[in-house]
């Protein structure tokens, strides 16, 4: 009798190799599929080692994580970053680097939740490894108040597109970057704090050395940055003028000295003391061996009289002596002409008076001075309507006078001295729909046009123009005059357009400047 199951049977045993083979040719499929679709490694040598990066197929490439200084970790917390170990074999440069140790302030989630002391690294775009001539390179400075934020805060890929090596690099924040103690200054010859902006300039060094293997021209190092990011700016292109790290300079969003009262190092090394106390540590090696999670808690409760709002305890400038020589309105009296070129730019409203409407009268007080009566008569502060009356563009009154004191007429301040005999500077105003701190990065990074009707007419095309040449101005744009002390010419960029004027701010900032 004939087995009803054998058929079945045999096409089963007989369907197995058939199976076999087609899963291998599927798998065979797919691993050749996967091969073509990820990106192809290519590999950089460097002084410390080889890097891998990622090729973007058209002769450029991606780093991530590239590490320029030393981990500041262990015995290593606050000291002076320290050179890379050299490392053998091939380093894998393709996953983007835990952001420097800081605390959750809602803005800044997801660089708080992938956080570590281990941080000093920085992100590379370059368009072409082997170009015919070094390419010009923009060294990123981000914002975050000095105590946020991460390299991975701008896209780079548009101004890479354009031609530009595009380097965006990570520092110490908060009281792991800024912190001055006197046992620190003891054992570090006289001086304390600042470690923040030595990882910046130990970053630009690394960029003199290191970028012409990337494709990058070492003399045409232009430093950007926003926010805290652009006061950084301010003071390296102060302190670290001779140097000859960089060639231009730009800032937005923030000046110098922020607007704020500048921190000498015995007010610094206090807040160190107030660090010591609340972790209720009394020597220098258990604060190097106190836990990272109770150093951030216990930032958040330093506090100094001489600011306002403590979310700007990072934004005061701190004269250590030694990285920060001297005040900056001292390093701004003699600024040579042959000082790089120098843009500044603020949006027509950025942040509100620290601490908020409640903070008004003592913030106008704390700027102006003996001039307190003229400034509350032009805000409308002592019940005189003044010059508020017009000033609905401008934001709410906290909004207006932070913008002026911390922003507008600080800018304006500090590039009249820095241009005072002769160095090239240029100033604008962003007056983008909707205007806030921050909103022109969109403009400057992502190419974002002011119009869209005239899309060559954007900020990035000022942007690439001073990267390239030092200069914004260029073919198919509106003139964007220099700033001089006597003309305070400026350009406000809107929708409208790009329209050039004279005195940003008017007579606030006149009054300001005479404090």
């Amino acid at each position: 009798m004939r087995n009803p199951y054998s058929h079945r049977a045999s096409r089963a045993v007989g369907s197995r190799p058939h199976r076999l083979r087609s899963l291998l040719f599927g798998l065979v499929l797919l691993t050749s599929l996967s091969a073509l679709a990820a990106p192809a490694k290519v590999t950089v040598s460097t002084d410390n080692g080889r890097l891998a990066g990622q090729s973007d197929g058209k002769g450029g490439a991606v780093f991530l994580g590239v590490p320029f200084a030393a981990p500041p970790t262990g015995a290593l917390r606050w000291r002076a970053p320290q050179d890379v170990a050299a490392w053998s074999g091939v380093r894998n440069a393709t996953h983007a680097p835990s952001a420097c140790a800081q605390n959750d302030y809602g803005w800044n989630k997801a660089d708080a939740m992938h956080s570590s002391e281990d941080c000093l690294y920085l992100n590379l775009n370059t368009p072409n490894l082997h170009p015919s001539r070094p390419l010009p390179v923009l060294v990123w400075i981000h914002g975050g108040s000095n105590r946020a934020g991460s390299a991975a805060d701008i896209d780079r890929i548009k101004l890479a597109h354009a031609g530009i090596v595009v380097v965006s690099v990570q520092y110490r924040l908060g009281v792991l970057g800024f912190i001055s103690l006197p046992a620190l200054s003891a054992e570090q010859g006289g001086h304390s704090g600042n470690y923040g902006l030595m990882d910046q300039l130990a970053a630009l060094k690394w960029v003199q050395r290191e970028i012409g293997r990337f494709g990058g021209d070492p003399q045409r190092v232009t430093i950007a940055g926003q926010s805290a990011g652009g006061m950084d700016v301010g003071l390296l292109t102060l302190e670290a003028r001779d140097q000859h790290l960089f060639a231009g300079a730009w800032a937005t969003g923030g000046t110098p000295a922020f607007g704020q009262s500048v921190r000498n190092l015995a007010q610094n090394e206090a807040l160190g003391t107030q660090l010591e106390q609340r972790l209720r540590v009394d020597n220098l090696q258990q604060l190097r061996n106190a836990p990272l999670k109770a150093l951030l808690a216990a930032d958040l409760q330093l506090h100094t009289d001489a600011i306002t709002d403590d979310s700007y305890l990072w934004l005061q400038a701190v004269v250590d002596g030694k990285v920060v020589t001297e005040p900056p309105a001292s390093s701004l009296a003699d600024v040579p002409a042959t000082a790089i070129p120098y843009v500044l730019s603020t949006n027509r409203i950025e942040l509100q008076v620290p601490g908020g409407s409640a903070k008004i009268e003592r913030r106008l007080h704390q700027v102006f001075g003996q001039h307190y009566a003229a400034a509350a008569r032009h805000y409308g502060v002592d019940g005189n309507a003044g010059a508020a009356a017009d000033a609905a563009n401008l934001g709410t009154l906290a909004e207006r006078i932070g913008t002026d004191t911390d922003f507008r007429c600080a800018g304006n301040h500090v590039l009249a001295r820095y241009a005072a005999h002769g160095a090239p500077a240029w100033r604008a105003q962003f007056s983008f729909e909707p205007s806030h701190h921050s909103a022109e990065l969109p403009y400057l990074y992502e190419g974002t046009p002011l119009n869209a009707a005239r899309p060559a007419v954007s900020p990035q095309a000022y942007f690439i123009n001073f990267i390239e040449t030092g200069d914004p101005n260029g073919a198919g744009l509106p003139s964007w005059p220099r700033f001089t002390p006597d003309t305070g010419a400026y350009v406000d960029m809107s929708a409208a357009g790009v329209h050039a004027g004279t005195h940003l701010g008017g007579s606030i900032c006149d009054l300001f400047d005479g404090v």
